[in-house]
C-alpha cells in the first residue's frame, strides 16, 4: 500500500535495509533485526518517485549499517549507485545518509557525494570511542588511525562535509 508519512511534508526517511551482520559486542541488534537485508534498487526509486509526488524534497536514507547495502542483493556494496538513482527522481533535491559504518567503508560514497548536488555533505558515522583498547574490546573492527584516515579522507573528498557523530542505532 501507499505509504503516510508522519513527518513534514517536505522530508522522509527511506529504509534502504533491515539488520545488521556486524558483531559489536555492546549490541543487539543482529539479534533483534536480523541479517543484513537489501532493498532493491528499483524498488527504492519507485518509493521515492511516489514519495516526491506527493511534496516530499528531502530523503534521510536509513538503516542500521548503510553501507552495507546492496552486498545481500548484488553480492557488492551498491551504496554508490543508490545514491546516483535517487539523485536522478525528479522533485528529490536532497538526500541524506545516516548510520554509515566507519569500519571498511566503501570510499566511493564520497565520490557519489560530490558528484550529485542533490546528496548532501552530509554522514551520519558512529564513532562512540576513539581508544584502541576500547575499540577491540567492543569489536568494532577499526583502530583509531583508521578512523583518523577516514575522517581525513572524507573531508579531502568532500570539502566542508558535516559529520553527526556517534548516534544510536535506527
Amino acid at each position: 500500500g501507499d505509504r503516510q508519512p508522519i513527518t513534514p511534508k517536505h522530508f522522509a526517511y527511506l529504509k534502504i535495509s533491515e539488520g545488521c551482520n556486524r558483531t559489536c559486542a555492546f549490541c543487539a541488534i543482529p539479534l533483534m533485526r536480523g541479517k543484513h537485508v537489501s532493498r532493491p534498487i528499483e524498488d527504492l526509486v519507485q518509493e521515492a518517485k511516489n514519495l516526491a509526488s506527493n511534496g516530499v524534497q528531502e530523503l534521510l536514507l536509513i538503516a542500521q549499517e548503510s553501507t552495507y547495502y546492496g552486498l545481500d542483493l548484488y553480492k557488492e556494496r551498491k551504496l554508490p549507485e543508490l545514491l546516483k538513482a535517487l539523485a536522478a527522481v525528479p522533485g528529490i533535491e536532497w538526500i541524506r545518509l545516516h548510520y554509515a559504518y566507519p569500519s571498511k567503508f566503501p570510499l566511493e560514497i564520497f565520490d557519489a557525494m560530490a558528484a550529485h548536488k542533490e546528496v548532501c555533505n552530509y554522514l551520519d558515522i558512529p564513532l562512540q570511542h576513539a581508544a584502541d583498547n576500547v575499540l577491540k574490546a567492543m569489536k568494532r573492527q577499526i583502530t583509531n588511525a583508521e578512523t583518523r584516515a577516514l575522517l581525513e579522507e572524507a573531508r579531502r573528498r568532500v570539502p566542508g562535509i558535516a559529520l553527526q557523530i556517534g548516534r544510536a542505532h535506527v
